[in-house]
């Protein structure tokens, strides 16, 4: 596992977060058709979210999963290098997001997490209701997040959003079969009032594999410096919040044909660490065997005056897209994974 912490630059990033009091555990919940139920933690200093599904399936006595590759193909490929290099600064700005409430020097605990899955019915309802809108089913659940998340939790004078959206980078097929972290991100900004189809504008553009390829490559710049400096570097930026969290998406997976007495999930679910005050929010979003899942974790910073947030806030985002899904019925949206 050294080893992997060695040659994985976001592993031993984290692993130097941990060291200040900042989480990195991240589970797999997985429910079962005999009703049981199934949570496996992970660090994310030693696997990312696909990597964890990859050893999940192993435990799960079914054929390992084939971990997709990222794309480095387009269409205008000059016009994409010339986004990610705006893209890659904006990330770069120095920015706050302030809080109608956060107590930065609360102790870190993963527990804050609450997770909802829908119905093969109503996932195909919201399938339907993003393709509706010309958008994908990522931009539709992020939307309704945020717009929860800014109304209860951002102040008022707060106008703009930053999330960070991680973005898989296998590039061999060999690295399919490797659980290590394999991931980047890229950054979503924009505003506080923006309608669905403006974000969806904003995730479009944002969501750029070159721009993908530069954090990447700054992140192993970083890693460079030896764990001493990054150390330095951790505590030099301290509490200061520059983004409201992340948003996962792990994809859309069927397996129509699996091997008779296979002890396989009917639905999973998986949620993004948010252990650290600068990134107090994590979301994660899987459609397995025709059921969407959502799962959101606050950083107990957020919630020292309530400890149900989090089942609040995500009972909020859910019924917003159950009601507005429940009067369209449109085709499927293609799968939008990101990570």
């Amino acid at each position: 596992m050294d080893f992997l912490v060695k040659r994985d630059s976001l592993g031993l990033i984290f692993k130097v977060e941990k060291q200040l009091g900042r989480g990195d555990i991240f589970e797999v919940i997985a429910d079962f058709a005999d009703g049981s139920q199934q949570k496996i933690q992970f660090h994310h200093e030693h696997y990312d979210g696909l990597g964890a599904l990859l050893e999940c399936s192993k435990i799960w006595t079914g054929e390992p999963l084939q971990l997709p590759l990222f794309n480095l193909k387009s269409k205008d490929p000059f016009a994409q290098m010339a986004s990610s290099v705006r893209g890659f600064w904006d990330d770069l700005k120095p920015r706050t997001t302030a809080w109608n409430s956060i107590q930065p020097q609360t102790t870190y605990s993963p527990e804050h997490l609450a997770r909802h899955v829908f119905t093969p019915a109503e996932t195909q309802n919201i399938i339907a209701a993003a393709r509706g809108q010309n958008v994908s089913l990522s931009v539709f659940l992020l939307w309704h997040v945020n717009a929860t998340v800014s109304a209860h939790l951002l102040s008022p004078e707060q106008r703009e959003c930053h999330w960070l959206l991680p973005v898989n980078m296998r590039r061999r097929h060999s690295e399919t079969s490797c659980s290590a972290n394999r991931t980047s991100s890229v950054g979503l900004h924009f505003k506080r009032t923006d309608s669905l189809q403006s974000l969806s504008q904003v995730y479009q553009n944002s969501l750029n594999p070159w721009h993908a390829r530069a954090n990447e490559t700054l992140a192993h710049a970083a890693a460079l410096l030896g764990e001493k400096a990054l150390l330095s570097l951790a505590r030099a930026r301290g509490e200061r919040n520059a983004w409201i969290g992340s948003f996962t998406n792990l994809g859309n997976w069927n397996f129509p044909a699996l091997p008779a007495g296979a002890h396989w999930p009917v639905s999973i679910s998986i949620a993004p660490p948010a252990g650290t005050p600068c990134f107090p929010v994590g979301v994660g979003m899987v459609t397995w065997q025709g059921r969407l899942a959502v799962s959101l974790r606050l950083h107990a910073a957020l919630c020292t005056q309530d400890a149900a947030l989090p089942e609040k806030l995500l009972n909020e985002v859910t019924s917003q897209c159950v009601n507005f899904s429940s009067s369209q019925s449109m085709p499927s949206a293609p799968s939008d994974a990101h990570q």
